[in-house]
């Protein structure tokens, strides 16, 4: 009975060995099968970021316009599309000129004169010349008033003689109208007649009042003069030191105003528009001209907001244009990144495209050689692929 269980026991030893031995060569075969992958194969390359933009110069597109355009209108312009422009440099020139032109020299004037009278008070009393000089300019306008009065009376006299001549007339005409004996015109013309005699009797009424107004003015005016020709007091000098200040506040005041009927370009770039023409009001949207810094041109992404995590400053980038505008490809690199979250502005030509995406722009500074392929393309659409992976190197 011992031999018996020592052969079970040895059987039950090769048959486990056996079931070791197949489990093993089943392992073996199963990985021979399996392919061992290559270290290269598990480096996936990094996607591309894609995005749609269009081109602008540098500082985007500017409208050059004025202060009040509603109420200005182009009288010169003096540049046309595509010319190069200098800082400051003027490129039109309003309505209404010539009208402040004469505003500033009669400002000047005005500072003259004032000026003449605060020296003159400055430079201490009156000699008697001059006294005796105001002295004969009042005699002159009283003398001057008693003509006028004399004419003025007499030419009165002479429109009232007149029209009591055309109203006897009138009504002489006006019986003999009612007796049927003169027409319905003639007693017309003489109505109209009386009614002029009329009109002048009460315009030479109006000259003499007149007249005698201005000429008492003058005249009054000269004997204050007259009265204040004596030695200078401090307060004396302060009513023309005044007169001067505000005179020359008033000339500046005309010299700023000129100054904006002359519209200049604020920076120096190149006219890509002319959006008001001669002769027409000043666009109030559009402005006068679209003026850009065309010698560096910018592409400006619209990068999805679940993609702008993966962009960052100073990656670089490939432009294509969407619609064939250009066919070379474009680089450049990522220069800022904006902060707000908006509504994608460049529409997509894909029909299927998502109109209402929200977006981050991202601006691209194209490389100087292919900066002046484009610099006359501004907003044209384009297709950009900013490489997470390549980072430009710094100089």
């Amino acid at each position: 009975m011992q031999k018996s269980l020592t052969r079970m026991s040895s059987s039950w030893i090769v048959i486990v060995i056996a079931l070791a031995g197949l489990g093993f060569w089943l392992n073996y075969r199963t990985r021979g099968n399996q392919t061992v992958p290559s270290v290269s194969s598990e480096v996936q390359p990094v996607r591309a970021v894609a995005a749609l933009g269009r081109i602008e110069p540098e500082g985007s597109v500017i409208k050059v316009s004025v202060v009040n355009a509603k109420d200005s209108r182009v009288d010169q312009l003096l540049v046309k599309q595509g010319d190069r422009v200098q800082a400051g440099q003027i490129i039109a020139i309003l309505q209404g000129l010539d009208k402040q032109q004469a505003a500033v020299v009669e400002a000047e004037r005005n500072v003259a004169v004032q000026q003449a009278k605060l020296a003159q008070t400055q430079a201490g009393s009156s000699t008697s010349s001059q006294r005796l000089a105001q002295q004969a300019a009042i005699r002159r306008l009283e003398a001057e008033l008693r003509t006028e009065l004399i004419e003025k009376q007499a030419a009165i006299r002479r429109q009232e003689s007149e029209l009591e001549n055309a109203r006897t007339t009138y009504q002489r005409f006006e019986k003999l109208y009612r007796e049927g004996a003169v027409s319905a015109l003639d007693l017309d013309n003489y109505r109209k007649t009386y009614e002029t005699a009329e009109t002048q009797l009460n315009t030479a009424q109006a000259q003499l009042a007149n007249t005698a107004e201005t000429l008492s003015a003058e005249i009054a005016q000269a004997q204050a003069t007259l009265t204040n020709l004596s030695e200078v007091r401090p307060i004396d000098v302060k009513v023309p030191q005044s007169e001067v200040e505000y005179a020359v506040s008033q000339l500046q005041s005309a010299q700023a105003k000129l100054e904006d009927f002359y519209v200049r370009v604020p920076v120096a770039g190149r006219i890509l528009n002319i959006n008001t023409r001669i002769g027409e009001q000043v666009n109030a949207d559009e402005g006068i001209v679209d003026l850009g810094q065309t010698d560096r041109m910018y592409v400006v992404a619209e990068v999805y907001e679940t993609d702008v995590s993966r962009v960052q400053i100073g990656q670089r980038t490939t432009i294509v244009s969407e619609n064939g505008g250009f066919t070379q490809k474009l680089q450049g690199t990522v220069e800022q990144i904006g902060l707000q979250i908006k509504k994608a502005d460049v529409l997509s030509t894909d029909p299927a495209a998502d109109s209402n995406a929200r977006v981050v722009e991202a601006r691209i500074r194209l490389d100087p050689q292919d900066s002046k392929q484009v610099d006359g393309l501004t907003y044209m659409q384009v297709r950009v692929n900013i490489h997470p992976d390549s980072v430009a190197r710094t100089p």
